[in-house]
Order: C-alpha cells, then structure tokens, then sequence
C-alpha cells in the first residue's frame, strides 16, 4: 500500500553526533518511553494519545525545543507533536516538557516525513516548520524541507482550514515557497506580518544580528 510519505524519502537533514551527558542521557530514557511516538508503527490516534479531541499541529524540526514548549504552554488546548532527528535537542524539549508540566505535547526522534505516514489525511489543523535547514548549494535544493512533493504532502495531512506556517531568514528559501505554495491549486496565502505568538527561536536572534531579515509565510488549505 502507497502512504503519504512514500515518495517523500530524499534526506532534508545532515547528520549530527553528540553524546549527551550521563545525567542528560538518563532522562532522556526516563522521559522518552511515554513523551516520544515511534515513527513507524500503526495509524496514530491523537484521541487516545493526549486523552481527548483537540487541535493537533506538527512541529517539524524543533531544536531544542524552545520555541515549541513555550507556545505549547501558551496554547494549552492545541495538542502539537515536535519532531527532530538529533538527540541533544529531543533530550533539552524532554527536560523542558518536564519542567514546565505540558500535557500537550508528544515528540518524535526521527524523520517527520517518515512519521508523517502514521497520520491521517486531513487529521492536522497546523504544521509549523520555523527556520528549516537551508541547503544553500544548488545541487542540495532537493533536499529542503519544503519542496513540490512535500508541499503536495503537507496539504493532504492538513483538515480543510489547517494552515502551513514556514519562517525563514533565507530569502531565496522564501521565494521558493511563494512559488511552491503560490501555485498549489488548494492552498491561499502568502508573506504575513510576524505573529505575535511565534517564539523567538535561538536561530532566528542569530540570523537577526547578522542582519538577515526575517520571512513568515502563512497558507491555508481551501475548504471545499
């Protein structure tokens, strides 16, 4: 059988290898057998998972977590998943889950688009990819993030009136998206002001003192 993310398999991440600390390496095994989802099993139940019906966001490439658990617990009636392959910051959002007591927030140390095929079509009311991985050479543009066939992707995973929300301080990054989402059939949108509920992440204050500017695009799949 054919799933979502079947013909999303070019890699969007490079490798990184850090060892955590003993003490970071213990509570990242505590923590992770109820807080991090496999990415390949069977059909995701949000219901079961978080206990009961709400909005469900993905948060593609989360880092160490900062920017998601501070807007998970301003949003506490928004279920959101976080995903990311390296370790040291799946174990830094685990800590900061932890501390902060969110209920509403599960992870999942791996590929997201390999998660993605654990999700229903339609069964996402948001997707958050802030300041993804930039591939600035020519030749790795396959290998960003959002690309023809995961933009095709992400609409088929959103509910109709889900939203895509992409930051980036890479213009060209930018541009391709307004010309990916732009010309999709059944998503409007394009550049919003910066929202007010978006954390600052640590990327993006580096990417402001270089002088870089800041793009949030915001697309809404089209009820029909």
């Amino acid at each position: 059988m054919t799933t979502l993310g079947d013909q999303h398999r070019t890699s969007t991440f490079k490798p990184r290898r850090r060892p955590l600390s003993p003490s970071r390496r213990a509570l990242f095994e505590r923590l992770s057998v109820s807080l991090c989802l496999p990415v390949d099993g069977p059909r995701f139940d949000p219901v079961g998972e978080f206990g009961g019906a709400a909005p469900l966001v993905l948060d593609i490439g989360i880092g160490s977590g900062h920017a998601l658990t501070t807007q998970a617990a301003a949003e506490p009636g928004i279920d959101v998943i976080g995903a990311d392959v390296h370790t040291p910051g799946i174990a830094s959002t685990l800590a900061r889950i932890e501390s902060m007591g969110l209920a509403n927030v599960r992870l999942v140390h791996g590929d997201a688009l390999r998660f993605a095929d654990r999700l229903a079509p339609g069964s996402l009311d948001g997707i958050r990819i802030y300041f993804p991985d930039p591939w600035p050479k020519a030749r790795h543009r396959n290998r960003r993030m959002v690309s023809a066939a995961n933009v095709d992707l992400f609409y088929r995973l959103l509910a109709p009136g889900g939203t895509l929300h992409l930051a980036t301080d890479i213009d060209d990054y930018a541009d391709m998206v307004l010309s990916l989402c732009g010309g999709h059939a059944d998503l409007d949108g394009g550049v919003v002001d910066r929202p007010a509920e978006r954390p600052v992440t640590r990327y993006e204050r580096k990417g402001l003192d270089a002088g870089r500017v800041v793009t949030d695009l915001i697309y809404r799949r089209r009820a029909r």
